[in-house]
């Protein structure tokens, strides 16, 4: 991000974020701020190409580096990644740039960033003039236990393959020692220019632990994880010099550990309907955030009523992918729907 000042905040938790915002640009009603969001296991970084081909806006842009990640501090305490903690947090950088009271952000999230996009709109709804959820839909709060196998058994019988299989090494106690070591190899794991190739390496129990132990390594890659802009960054950011893997897991540990659904049922009860206008990008390649799971639930029960879905043909990263077309529809989206 040329240009952008690189900053750190303690947090009134006491946490170390390192976020990056743009030299110029405004937060108000009419040029709302705009907060991205990266999930795992990616970076500020994520949104380089995205927010250079957005080109000069009026809004003020902020991009963390999202707890565990990066810069960020990396607690090992999963309580630390409930998301009304991280909702918190992400306040206070808001308010440490001095962004005024009332609708004047625009959040927009990737993967897990979608998921915590979410969870801060409920949390601190009067802050927010729009949603954007890139990959990953609206997944409706619950206090109901999460379990792993019984999840995968029923995505399994309704998508016909099991839908979070790589969920059983990342939240395994070996996980990071089993990649941390293997860092090309998770690369290639993640961006191996294949047909269907994340169902076959995410959708198929074992599939990924096989691979990155003894699996080949001459697959090609796709176009935009070829060069050294993305895939550097990458080895430099999990390096054990810069603590690994650790920390990129916890939100999987959390959540495997039941910690998101015993918060929020402490939580009084909330209005889980998002009330401003949402942009929903769905991805035709990705075969873990289907909207059959990660949107219509929530479109079922109305908890969406200004949502509208953009398709992109791309996977599941798709703002390294498709930076244009996703820097076109948020152009669109503020111009338009906020």
């Amino acid at each position: 991000m040329d240009g952008f000042s690189k900053k750190t905040l303690v947090t009134k938790r006491s946490l170390k974020y390192t976020y990056y915002v743009s030299p110029e640009g405004e937060a108000s009603e009419k040029h709302p701020a705009l907060l991205f969001l990266h999930g795992f296991p990616d970076s500020a970084h994520l949104w380089t190409d995205v927010i250079a081909a957005l080109g000069p806006v009026p809004n003020k842009i902020i991009v963390p580096d999202c707890l565990g990640y990066a810069g960020t501090d990396k607690p090992e305490d999963m309580a630390m990644y409930v998301y009304d903690g991280q909702a918190a947090d992400l306040q206070d950088i808001l308010e440490a740039e001095t962004i005024p009271t009332g609708p004047k952000t625009v959040v927009i999230g990737h993967d897990w960033g979608s998921v915590l996009a979410q969870r801060l709109y409920l949390h601190h709804r009067s802050l927010f003039k729009g949603v954007v959820l890139v990959n990953t839909g609206y997944i409706v709060p619950s206090s109901d236990k999460f379990d792993l196998e019984a999840a995968n058994s029923f995505t399994e019988k309704l998508l016909g393959y099991p839908q979070l299989a790589y969920w059983e090494l990342f939240t395994a106690s070996d996980a990071a020692d089993i990649i941390n070591p293997r860092l090309e190899q998770m690369w290639l794991a993640l961006h191996a220019d294949r047909p269907h190739w994340m169902k076959e390496m995410f959708c198929v129990k074992g599939a990924m632990r096989d691979f990155l132990l003894e699996g080949d390594k001459s697959l090609p890659l796709k176009s935009y994880a070829t060069g050294p802009k993305h895939r550097q960054h990458f080895l430099d950011q999990f390096s054990q010099a810069n603590g690994g893997f650790e920390g990129a897991l916890q939100m999987y540990k959390t959540t495997a550990n039941n910690m998101q659904g015993n918060a929020f049922a402490k939580l009084p009860p909330m209005d889980l309907t998002i009330n401003v206008p949402v942009l929903y990008i769905i991805c035709t390649d990705d075969a873990v955030c289907r909207p059959e799971l990660m949107m219509d639930p929530a479109k079922a029960k109305g908890l969406v009523p200004k949502v509208r879905d953009v398709v992109l043909d791309c996977g599941h990263w798709s703002p390294m992918e498709k930076p244009n077309d996703i820097a076109a529809e948020l152009r669109v989206f503020l111009e338009k729907d906020v």
